[in-house]
């Protein structure tokens, strides 16, 4: 998994840099806090801890919005169902607990993460105790179908992360399997949360298909552009150095376009990896050469092509939708996460 990554500026209210939300997705945002601070334990106060410690390290609650807004594109308030609209949340921070536990990762959100703060198997149950309440409000609140899709989409991410760590440090993985990955383990949650609120909405077949489409296509247009400022980012702003996903041994998206375009990138990336094992500063002058063969190949502005397709993908599934300004906001929120440093 792709430890510790940056939050995003971009949510799909309209919200970019310092701009102010429009005042209906500020309350819905402040709705989705006041549920999410009622999440708490019956028992174990350590658990409880343990959860709180990475739900109060706040985020941008990108995907709770996203259901928000796709409710008031279709003419509802999404008032009446925060609990089960924050329930995506839950889902969220819960695979971060245990993706944290599986790469080791000793920062999320600027603290530490669960595991470092406490052990492990704290970290573990946490995560599984912040799943068990997506469920309950969905139990409690959401209709049948809404349950059916959270199991889908958690089973997607479940897979998609074994799928990841079977090709890791393999250099020959192709872009297929990667874009495969981000789809399970990105994408399908932003869907579900797309589904979620048109569901909810009440509209009908084709209307909820085309925001599973339109969240779908979204957060692969997210994850491309993520994989992406992994190497051309700012360190600074991003909290990381070049290539720290390809250090972890992932291959992702502008490493698999570099590597088709240039098949004698996957021994330098061999070499990077070596280096690396062993310890020695070479390491450091290899991911800078690998950074600039990547953009004389021509990868990197493959990629960003790449997150372009995915984001005309989102704004043509919204043709579904009636017209207006929160429409327009989707279609905006599609655009910006291309058009993001961080």
């Amino acid at each position: 998994m792709r430890a510790a990554r940056a939050e995003t500026t971009f949510d799909p209210a309209g919200r970019e840099g310092e701009t102010l939300l429009p005042p209906e997705a500020a309350a819905d945002l402040r709705a989705i806090e006041d549920s999410l601070v009622r999440i708490a334990p019956a028992h174990s106060t350590r658990i409880g801890s343990a959860a709180r410690h990475l739900l109060d390290a706040g985020g941008k609650r990108l995907r709770p919005l996203l259901g928000c807004t796709v409710a008031r594109a279709l003419g509802r308030d999404p008032a009446p169902w925060i609990d089960v609209l924050a329930a995506v949340e839950l889902v969220h921070a819960g695979s971060l607990l245990h993706d944290d536990v599986i790469d080791g990762a000793e920062l999320r959100r600027g603290r530490r993460s669960v595991h470092a703060a406490f052990d492990s198997h704290t970290a573990i149950l946490a995560g599984d105790f912040l799943f068990s309440w997506a469920f309950d409000r969905l139990a409690r609140g959401g209709p049948r179908e809404l349950q059916v899709a959270l199991g889908d989409a958690i089973r997607d991410l479940c897979e998609g992360e074994v799928l990841e760590r079977e090709r890791l440090f393999d250099e020959t993985a192709e872009l297929t399997h990667v874009r495969r990955v981000n789809r399970l383990k990105t994408a399908g949650l932003f869907g579900y949360a797309a589904e979620a609120g048109a569901l909810l909405a009440g509209a009908d077949d084709g209307v909820r298909r085309a925001a599973r489409a339109y969240g779908v296509a979204l957060g692969e247009a997210f994850q491309t552009v993520d994989d992406l400022l992994d190497w051309e980012g700012d360190p600074e702003r991003l909290g990381k150095p070049p290539g720290r996903d390809l250090e972890d041994g992932l291959i992702t998206v502008p490493v698999a376009l570099g590597c088709a375009r240039d098949p004698g990138l996957r021994n330098a990336v061999r070499d990077f990896w070596a280096a690396r094992r062993n310890g020695g500063a070479q390491a450091d002058a290899l991911v800078r050469t690998l950074r600039v063969r990547l953009a004389d190949a021509g990868a990197f502005d493959e990629t960003r092509s790449l997150a372009h397709e995915d984001a005309a993908r989102a704004a043509q599934a919204l043709v579904a939708f009636p017209a207006g300004r929160w429409r327009e906001r989707l279609a905006a929120a599609a655009a910006a996460a291309v058009d993001r440093d961080r």
